[in-house]
């Protein structure tokens, strides 16, 4: 194995783990802000009764 090839799978898997995080982080982030705006609009909600 040459170097160069050697340093082509690198860039390759380390652009797949990147790609892979990126997606994986940006699902489960807008989920969390989903889940996190809901939670204000409920206590919102509450304390306008009040």
């Amino acid at each position: 194995m040459t170097w160069i090839l050697f340093w082509k799978i690198v860039l390759v898997f380390a652009l797949t783990v990147f790609a892979v995080m990126a997606v994986f982080v940006t699902v489960l982030g807008a989920r969390d802000i989903k889940k996190l705006l809901t939670a204000l609009r409920h206590l919102e909600d509450d304390s306008a009764e009040d």
